[in-house]
């Protein structure tokens, strides 16, 4: 009767709650009564009396349903919230205050290629030219990066070793910068020309620390590329909604880039901490600490590069992991003083994220215990457990269905956690045993001629893969022969059948498809018009994608030109030296001689204008109508 009774409330409420926002708190309500009730009776069939092993595992996975359950409360928690700020810009200053910014461009080893894009849409964001400075902070000590800044005019500053990594680089350049700002931006994060004037205005508030924007990318992710799906960032869930759901609470997370911060407030704190191999959590919750106040701006005003490879994906996720978990073994949020209690809890949930690996590798590991040992893991009777799962992992559905936005649905959240939960698994427990690992900087210029298996990446995917046959050809057979209990196999079998799914979409990312380029192609939506000189001919057309190293046009009529041709490109009233690399009909792929400022800041220029994310999932920063009304943002 609880079943049918719990299920008709939990529908009913999400139907009504579609239609009247209002009433979602009756579906919250109905859904935290019913997971209380499930994880209190939960503990009741930990089976205690039928072996050592059956007892471990069967409290291995009541802790991970623990630990689910934490995880979601905290989802709830932070996304019953609505945030909308107070537009401002450069104009809320009085003429002679708008504070002077030094944007800081930090690099250990990155291509220079990469970097000379970023440094030119530095220079050409919109903002006084006499109120900001560019630095360039090397880590890697290079003799050409220093030429680079010299050909741009640039500052490049550079120390001795590299004692706290990022944090000790930045911390460096704190010596030597005078401004009021500091922006923080990758090597690979290339800043729209508004990112300034879009960022700078809310520092009238003279309480506020810093603004972060979202990462954004440019490229297809591993998942979007190997899979040829036309789906979110793996990392817009976080970007653009948790972000924007912790922002409500004051709780905004520095991601380490894409971010504008008051110099006197991160002196205050002693500069950077760098007990911890990813420094932006920590300066943040120390800022927020202290009692000042933290902003989240939902624009894309800076696009970076997405990592493309499942070995540099997991290389890039476990030093997060690490360095998360070594800011949260210094800075203990629950005991860190001034941080208010829903601040505790927004990062009580960026802690719980990592140990959810551990959670999900439970979760598969258990239905292949059951199916190949028979061994009991939850001592209750099929109908008892669907009685009780059932409304649980309903209401959990509906909440989700209610609350979260589009770029993250249920079946892509557990193939991103199947694909990382060995990984990150390992790397908790790295952290936690305090094994020492080299730092490691994912590599954003990876190309490739032809398809490649990541075999030691995908070798825990295959394993699960493996046992799972086994376990199913183990507890079929036992089913023919009638020696084992039907409701727990079919269960178990439900459970198996999910966790393979998605083991095998791991292995078809896992098989890599060619990359052929180290640089991205920008396709350009403005109508830009150039002319070619090809000897004494001129020809017409206009631009269709562009990148650092060459350019796509589509002529005006279908011209006879040789691959191979030298060609004068001449754009927006300047000429450039190129060469035919392709043609195809009326498209004609070019590639520029050496270019020099005034070539590169032009290429830029149009570069910037018309870079957008490969999967723009429709996020935009809401804004209240009148300044009056009271603002969202928790103080």
């Amino acid at each position: 009767m609880y079943l049918y009774i719990i299920i008709v409330v939990l529908l009913l409420s999400y139907f009504i709650s579609r239609q009247k926002p209002k009433y979602r708190k009756v579906l919250i309500t109905t859904n935290t009564v019913t997971s209380i009730v499930y994880i209190v009776w939960r503990f009741t069939v930990i089976p205690i009396n039928n072996g050592m092993f059956s007892f471990i595992m069967g409290t291995s996975l009541y802790l991970a349903e623990i630990v689910g359950l934490i995880s979601f409360l905290n989802f709830k928690f932070l996304f019953t919230r609505e945030y909308k700020i107070e537009k401002k810009s450069i104009k809320n200053f009085a003429y002679n205050r708008v504070p002077n910014v030094d944007v800081l461009i930090c690099t250990y080893n990155e291509p220079l290629d990469l970097l000379e894009k970023t440094i030119v849409a530095s220079m050409g964001m919109e903002y006084d030219k006499n109120k900001f400075k560019v630095y360039v902070c090397d880590d890697g000590r290079r003799d050409s990066l220093k030429k680079l800044c010299k050909k741009y005019k640039v500052n490049y500053i550079t120390r001795e070793d590299n004692k706290g990594a990022k944090a000790g680089n930045i911390n460096n350049v704190l010596k030597y910068i005078k401004g009021d700002l500091f922006a923080v931006l990758d090597a690979d994060m290339i800043p729209k020309k508004d990112f300034l004037s879009k960022t700078v205005g809310y520092f009238v508030d003279e309480n506020l620390a810093f603004v972060q924007t979202p990462q954004v990318y440019y490229n297809q992710d591993m998942y979007q590329y190997n899979l040829n799906k036309n789906i979110p960032n793996e990392q817009d869930f976080f970007m653009r909604e948790i972000e924007e759901a912790r922002a409500s609470i004051n709780a905004v997370l520095h991601v380490g880039t894409n971010a504008v911060f008051r110099r006197s407030t991160v002196e205050e704190i002693g500069g950077y901490p760098t007990c911890s191999i990813t420094e932006d959590m920590a300066v943040g919750m120390l800022l927020q600490s202290k009692g000042y106040t933290t902003m989240f701006i939902n624009e894309v005003l800076v696009l970076g590069l997405s990592a493309t490879t499942f070995s540099e994906l997991v290389k890039q996720r476990d030093r997060w992991c690490r360095g998360n978990l070594q800011v949260l073994k210094k800075f203990n949020p629950l005991f860190t003083r001034g941080l208010t209690l829903s601040q505790k809890i927004a990062y009580l949930d960026g802690a719980i994220y990592w140990f959810s690996s551990l959670q999900k590798l439970i979760y598969i590991i258990c239905p292949l215990v059951y199916l190949t040992t028979q061994k009991l893991i939850i001592n209750a009777d099929a109908y008892s457990l669907i009685s009780m799962f059932v409304p649980y992992l309903l209401g959990q559905i509906l909440i989700f269905n209610t609350l979260s936005p589009k770029t993250r649905s249920l079946k892509w959240a557990h193939y991103y956690e199947m694909a990382m939960a060995p990984h990150i698994s390992l790397s908790v427990l790295k952290e936690m045993l305090s094994i020492k690992v080299n730092f490691n900087v994912t590599s954003k210029d990876i190309t490739n001629d032809r398809k490649q298996f990541q075999f030691r990446i995908a070798m825990p995917h295959i394993v699960i893969i493996v046992v799972t046959l086994i376990g199913w050809y183990i507890s079929g057979k036992m089913f023919l022969e009638g020696n084992i209990h039907v409701g727990a196999y079919l269960i178990n079998m439900g459970w198996s059948i999910f966790n393979f799914i998605g083991a095998i979409i791991c292995i078809k990312v896992a098989y890599q498809k060619p990359i052929f380029r180290n640089t991205e192609r920008i396709e350009v939506v403005d109508d830009i018009r150039i002319e070619l000189e090809d000897g004494m001919n001129r020809l017409r057309g206009k631009v269709v994608d562009i990148s650092e190293k060459g350019i796509g046009i589509e002529l005006s009529n279908d011209e006879e030109i040789e691959l191979g041709n030298k060609l004068g490109l001449v754009i927006k009233g300047i000429k450039i030296n190129c060469k035919v690399a392709r043609k195809r009909g009326t498209i004609v792929g070019l590639t520029y001689d050496n270019l020099n400022v005034e070539q590169m800041e032009m290429i830029m220029d149009i570069y910037v204008d018309n870079m957008s994310p490969y999967y723009d999932p429709k996020r935009t920063q809401r804004y209240v109508e009148d300044k009056n009304i009271e603002k969202s943002v928790a103080v």
